[in-house]
């Protein structure tokens, strides 16, 4: 190597494998649960973990479940600061979907040179400890896990901290590392959570936000929290950011500050903001910044976090159920839409089919996966208009970040040492950029993530959307898609490029979601078992449409694309039900489409 730079010698995979094995066993000792319990229950993890996009995360899942013994689905999600929270908000999605009756839920982060080299060269770290809505700019990393047991209400008799009321999810589409000014993501986000919560914003008792002590961030979601609570009642509310006592952790911080605040909220006390001593310019006038936690009873906290790419999350954490919290009453889903390139697709015009979008920096993976969104989207006659914006959401399916924007990267560390990354690659090295950037070109500002489970991503993401639009009402279509990319050495054997988008709507079209199943790695038939149940046909799916062949070429994209085949299959008349499985690294799962609602009656 030259220029002073050198390969890490802190293997982030065993690093954070180590972080996540003592959070867990930490969690479950918290809340005695007996270790042996998860080889006899119904036990799923998700996982926040971007691993800085060098490594594919749903190994270090693969891991962390088989020494606890689990052996039910394992779902990570990587969308850089807000991967934790997001996976809080899906493991209890799992719970109220009834694939688990117990969800370890939570995030890992290790620091390593060249992520501490490409924060640097943005130019927002701090020389002192950070203090958020305070003073000093910048912020301070840091590192480590934690993991929250999540169980279904009446599974034990045991005492909860507390109930989690609701999640919500947005996303800016504005920049791959500052956030939209004037917070509208952010408050997308807050709204979402309250209304998922059926709470009201008068009754959160504490906010803990994502305060990182920058100038962009910390202004950016005041003015979300001002917009979403208005000025007099945000100005009374009591705030705080723990990065000031924990650094940003980064894929574990949502999670940590999760942690934080329910230990403060137990015990009576609102956490602080470490080091605070004089409000900033925009920002909060009095955020609570005594040097120990000052008393103070509250039933509901909310906790928000953002991310690179416009990524943002919030949670409500409190008592009892709310009286006006939503029903159970769910909504029928629909597939109206579908595009596919590859696999082996060339090279792809993109600025002449998108001419007004914003495509600089854009890498090969975010190429395929907003050629195939559009697409999607066109195909089912969408235009993303006005409101439609906000009310259209994206998860896609990718196993790691762009090889060609890893490649720019280390290659500029080799070059031009630590000092100097190339920032515009930094940005892209994180496993959910394709996903940001797709969502920016073409103006999806809904519920966004990007998830893996290895093999059958794509159709973990098309189940996820599936069941976000059947209970949720913060979004009328969402956009499951999922992209493989393949790497510059790689060899004939190796990942090739390929993209598939699925639209999925809430609007009837003639090709409906009727079963959907989950189940742990190698256990397809249980997934396609609960499809099954799910739909309460006595009958079989008319068809069984597997995804194409060699699937290790297209690992990630391949279920996805059974979905596309089945959908044309079905409006073509050709069956009125189909079947798509697939056994992916850390789950399995199952989707059953059919053309009408078939039942039988007798």
């Amino acid at each position: 190597m030259v220029a002073g730079y050198e390969s890490d010698d802190r293997d982030p995979t065993l690093l954070c494998h180590e972080f996540g094995m003592l959070a867990l066993r930490d969690a479950l000792d918290h809340a005695r649960l007996d270790p042996g319990r998860l080889r006899t229950t119904r036990v799923a993890l998700t996982l926040g973990a971007s691993l800085f996009g060098d490594h594919t995360t749903e190994s270090l899942a693969r891991n962390l479940t088989s020494e606890l013994g689990i052996s039910g689905p394992a779902i990570t999600i990587s969308t850089a600061c807000t991967s934790s929270t997001q996976a809080i908000g899906f493991g209890a999605e799992l719970i109220r979907e009834g694939f688990a009756d117990i969800v370890l839920a939570g995030g890992i982060d290790a620091l390593t040179p060249a992520l501490f080299a490409g924060f640097h060269a943005l130019g927002v770290l701090s020389e002192a400890p950070c203090t958020p809505f305070g003073s000093q700019m910048g912020t301070t990393l840091g590192e480590g896990a934690g993991f929250l047991v999540i169980e279904r209400a009446g599974l034990r008799d045991a005492d909860p901290y507390a109930l989690l009321r609701g999640y919500g999810l947005s996303g800016d589409a504005y920049h791959e590392t500052s956030p939209e000014p004037r917070g509208r993501g952010v408050a997308a986000a807050i709204r979402s959570a309250l209304e998922d919560a059926g709470a009201s914003e008068t009754e959160i008792g504490y906010l803990n936000a994502h305060g990182t002590g920058t100038v962009a961030n910390d202004t950016a979601e005041w003015c979300a929290i001002q917009s979403v609570f208005g000025s007099e009642l945000a100005g009374s509310l009591p705030l705080s950011s723990s990065k000031g006592h924990l650094g940003h952790a980064q894929s574990a911080a949502g999670v940590l500050e999760v942690i934080t605040t329910l230990e403060c909220m137990g015990a009576g006390l609102v956490p602080t903001t470490a080091g605070f001593e004089d409000p900033r310019p925009g920002g909060p006038p009095r955020p609570v910044g005594s040097k120990r936690p000052a008393p103070l009873s509250y039933e509901l906290a909310l906790s928000t976090n953002s991310a690179f790419g416009g990524s943002n999350s919030a949670l409500v954490f409190g008592g009892a159920e709310s009286k006006s919290a939503p029903g159970d009453e769910r909504r029928r889903v629909f597939v109206n839409g579908a595009a596919s390139l590859g696999p082996g697709v060339g090279n792809i015009d993109l600025a002449a089919e998108l001419p007004r979008a914003d495509l600089r920096g854009i890498d090969r993976a975010a190429e395929l996966l907003t050629t195939v969104t559009s697409r999607a989207l066109t195909e089912a006659g969408v235009q993303l208009r006005g409101n439609a914006r906000e009310r259209t959401g994206l998860i896609a399916g990718a196993l790691r970040a762009s090889p060609d924007s890893l490649h720019r990267f280390h290659s500029s560390l080799e070059q031009r040492g630590l000092a100097r990354p190339d920032t515009t690659a930094f940005a892209q090295v994180l496993p959910s950029a394709a996903q940001s950037a797709c969502a920016k070109a073409l103006n999806i500002r809904g519920p966004q993530s990007t998830i893996t489970i290895g093999q059958g991503s794509g159709l973990m993401a098309a189940v996820m959307s599936a069941w976000m639009l059947a209970r949720r009402r913060d979004s009328d279509r969402m956009v499951a898609a999922a992209v493989d990319v393949r790497s510059q050495d790689s060899t004939d054997d190796d990942v090739c490029d390929a993209a598939c988008a699925l639209l999925l709507c809430a609007e009837p079209t003639g090709v409906e979601v009727a079963g959907i199943g989950l189940a742990g790695p190698d256990r397809v038939d249980d997934a396609v078992a609960d499809a099954r149940r799910s739909w309460g046909s006595r009958s079989a799916p008319e068809l069984f449409v597997e995804p194409p062949s060699p699937l290790g070429r297209t690992p990630a994209t391949s279920s996805a694309f059974a979905v596309a085949r089945a959908l044309d299959l079905l409006r073509r008349g050709e069956a009125r039900s189909a079947l798509v499985a697939s056994s992916g690294t850390t789950a399995s799962v199952a989707m059953i489409l059919t053309s009408t609602k078939v039942r039988d009656v007798d």
